[in-house]
């Protein structure tokens, strides 16, 4: 897709925690936005909730750049995701990826059930060439730096091979969307000595060590180095990175708390965080997971986007540019290739 190339978004609406006012606030907040005629939003759920909404006065300058696409019904957080897909064909989530599937739409961004997400894309959109599953990669703020974590929930119980796949997806996102040009991935474990780690971890880390040339692997990587800037792409399971994901942002959400409660604790505090607050703001900023709320279905052969059911709409707001830039900036045909080269090297080897 070329730069200048208006990049349509299906967006599922009825998703999220927060109800359908939020995803569409969000939007409302994307619009408001310089270049916002790059980007054309199919908004997908049920038009007696959404019609009053985008009707109304504040959506008037948008008009040609929001469509509504009727879905009857919305898959639950807490319902399987097998018997929704299957039984719930008219569903927000499932119109959303019909859409991409049928060339309508560029990407699909969706606050829903994440297992519900990862089987449509997997069944509708299908994974690429040599790939086994996908996976979900998101981008994580640090002071001096930004890595990509994944998997963060698409695949619990993953094989040697997925792992190793998951590289791959998490070196070539990295690339695009954090702009490096050889990304350092590590492989997380309980040590960074030969040997650490669960037979899965040592089995997968002495696989990665055979890509040197399609990869920049650095080897074993602790949690504490993390945020010290010596990695660019962390890869583990999708149930520790799920956990993981979770603990830091809810860490963050208590830090933010206590931090407030003591700075504002007396007069003196008070008076001087009126000298800091310059330097409050920006780390504030830096640390704003907001800022990257939408986590890529990695692997699939159309972009898929999940964002928290608990977006707010400034989080919306990011996860629907982050979508869009990576519709109109994603190249798959470099990843092919290294996939296709790894599986010949690791084939060859038979370790996998």
């Amino acid at each position: 897709m070329h730069a200048d190339e208006q990049v349509v978004l299906a967006v599922d609406v009825m998703g999220s925690d927060r109800g359908a006012e939020e995803v569409l606030e969000g939007i409302y907040r994307f619009f408001r936005r310089p270049r916002r005629d790059c980007v054309r939003v199919i908004a997908i759920g049920d038009r007696a909730v959404l019609d009053p909404i985008v009707n109304g006065r504040r959506f008037a300058p948008f008009r040609t750049l929001l469509t509504v696409f009727h879905a009857g019904e919305t898959i639950g957080m807490d319902e399987s995701p097998t018997k929704a897909i299957r039984h719930k064909k008219d569903a927000s989530m499932v119109r959303a990826i019909e859409l991409v599937q049928r060339g309508e739409a560029d990407a699909v961004l969706s606050c829903g059930n994440t297992g519900a997400l990862v089987a449509l894309g997997t069944i509708r959109l299908r994974p690429m060439a040599h790939l086994e599953r996908p996976a979900l990669g998101t981008v994580i703020p640090a002071l001096g730096s930004r890595f990509v974590l994944l998997d963060v929930g698409a695949n619990p119980d993953p094989t040697v091979r997925q792992l190793v796949q998951n590289a791959l997806l998490g070196s070539h996102y990295c690339r695009t969307a954090i702009g490096l040009h050889s990304p350092r991935v590590g492989l997380l474990s309980i040590g960074t000595e030969e040997g650490k780690g669960t037979g899965l971890v040592q089995e997968t880390h002495e696989n990665l060590k055979a890509l040197d040339g399609i990869i920049r692997y650095v080897g074993l990587v602790e949690g504490f180095q993390l945020f010290s800037g010596d990695v660019d792409v962390v890869v583990c399971d999708g149930f520790v990175g799920n956990v993981l994901l979770k603990a830091m942002e809810g860490l963050v959400s208590q830090l933010k708390v206590y931090l407030k409660k003591e700075l504002l604790g007396n007069i003196l505090r008070i008076f001087g965080c009126l000298f800091l607050r310059g330097a409050i703001r920006n780390i504030g900023s830096k640390l704003n997971a907001k800022r990257y709320g939408g986590a890529p279905l990695l692997g699939l052969t159309k972009p898929v986007f999940k964002a928290h059911g608990s977006s707010d709409s400034e989080a919306i707001e990011h996860a629907i540019t982050i979508a869009a830039r990576f519709a109109r900036g994603e190249s798959s045909s470099q990843l092919e290739r290294d996939i296709a080269r790894a599986e010949k090297i690791l084939t060859g080897s038979e370790k996998i």
